[in-house]
């Protein structure tokens, strides 16, 4: 009955705020040329204000061809050139299935038909995702805004000196708002140093019993003295000779922390087997997946700033990464890892070094620079290019609604027990309304 009545609750609250709208059903609108917020909002009977909030957008921005947009509801009105194919594929159907709900003999659709858009049952999960501290009144924003779609943050970050002491981020009160609105605060703990993610300051540490012990035990002070609920090990770049160091500091820190109720989360990297790749072979998800929590899997930057332009996330890639993780490590246990950035390289001229920003301004550059985005179907990722001032031409890769969806259907799939981002206040507004139609969170 409770529950119950927080739902009415909360469905009543949003309705308010967005009158019109529903997050129990959502559609994936392509941008097609002619295409404007008034005349898609007019079609489908929305309020056009209402209508560009939840995509991030103001009422007299202008839409770009190829954009994707979300539209409350399960009706989706069919246009010229398209197919059931088309359709299907943006919303991450098998076409048998969109054919059985609208009683369909054919695959031909026709300009103008309506066709319900089925949506999976909603699953419960576990959600949780890296926060940035910055001062008390954004960590406060943060909290407040994702609060709907969040379980846990992992405060980024802490990281150890080569004495086995932690280096203490300013949280400005993070974890205390968090634990506030219900939300479970971790302490993330990195290899950060003056070189970046360093692995020789993890062989110096995890290879020597009294640094690892000191390592430990500070950990467990560090969660105890600020009221954490556990540690997000986050090492990163390890040496493969490191495996079995690793694995014993994982054992030894969860006998520790769990005896308090303490969690330990733990980051990875994507990999297909045991030792593909072979770079990756310090992480063990056989034996770590014994002893962590929650194993958060990092399934992104197949393309990097130094690497050539291409999808960040490939959804081939990504459901490798699953089939993998789930072969050997608890459903449970797993958390999906969502990129929430771009990433733009110039691809032509000397420099070729890419550089990382929000999705949403992902969003932003393609609409001042009227670039078309395409959507690569191979990899479910989308792209656009655009030529700066300097005539240098970039190509830009990112997610949206339709590679989000996607991902969201692996979870589902796979039967994990969530998903997570990096990082919270660079998501668009499109992912929380996309979560949330998908997803009740625990």
């Amino acid at each position: 009955m409770v529950k119950h009545l927080l739902l009415s609750l909360f469905t009543f609250i949003f309705l308010l705020l967005f009158p019109g709208l529903k997050t129990e059903a959502l559609i994936v609108y392509e941008v097609k040329p002619g295409d404007s917020l008034n005349n898609i909002s007019k079609q489908y009977k929305l309020n056009v204000k209402n209508f560009a909030t939840i995509n991030g957008l103001d009422k007299n921005d202008k839409l770009v061809i190829g954009q994707s947009m979300i539209i409350p509801g399960s009706t989706y009105i069919v246009r010229d050139g398209e197919t059931l194919w088309d359709i299907a594929f943006r919303h991450s159907l098998n076409i048998n299935t969109l054919k059985s709900k609208n009683n369909m003999k054919s695959d031909v659709v026709l300009p103008g038909q309506k066709l319900v858009i089925p949506t999976s049952p909603k699953t419960k999960i576990w959600t949780g995702s890296y926060l940035i501290p910055k001062d008390k009144k954004s960590n406060q924003w943060m909290i407040d805004h994702y609060k709907k779609s969040l379980r846990s943050v992992f405060i980024f970050e802490y990281h150890p000196n080569s004495k086995g002491e932690i280096i203490k981020v300013k949280d400005n009160e993070s974890h205390e708002l968090a634990w506030k609105k219900n939300i479970l605060p971790y302490a993330t703990l990195t290899n950060m140093s003056a070189k970046g993610f360093d692995p020789e300051l993890v062989h110096q540490l995890l290879s020597n019993k009294s640094l690892r012990a000191k390592l430990i035990n500070n950990i467990y002070s560090l969660l105890d003295k600020n009221d954490y609920k556990g540690v997000s090990i986050d090492f990163e770049s390890l040496n493969p000779e490191d495996r079995d160091n690793l694995n014993l500091f994982i054992k030894q820190l969860s006998g520790k922390l769990h005896k308090s109720k303490m969690d330990v989360l733990m980051a990875m990297p994507p990999k297909e087997a045991d030792h593909i790749p072979q770079f990756y072979d310090a992480y063990d998800y056989d034996t770590l997946g014994k002893y962590v929590d929650k194993m958060f899997l990092m399934t992104y930057n197949w393309h990097w700033p130094n690497s050539s332009s291409g999808p960040i996330a490939p959804l081939k890639e990504v459901r490798k990464t699953l089939q993998y993780a789930v072969s050997i490590v608890p459903k449970s246990k797993l958390l999906l890892g969502i990129p929430q950035y771009a990433y733009d390289w110039p691809i032509t001229g000397e420099k070729r070094k890419g550089v990382a920003y929000s999705t949403q301004n992902a969003i932003k550059k393609y609409r001042d620079f009227e670039s078309e985005v395409y959507f690569d179907q191979e990899t479910s990722s989308p792209a656009f290019r655009y030529i700066d001032i300097d005539g240098t031409q970039h190509e830009v890769w990112f997610e949206d609604p339709r590679s989000l969806l996607a991902k969201f259907h692996l979870v589902k799939e796979f039967g994990l027990a969530g998903l997570g981002c990096w990082h919270l206040g660079i998501t668009m507004p499109q992912t929380e309304q996309l979560l949330l139609s998908q997803f009740n969170i625990r």
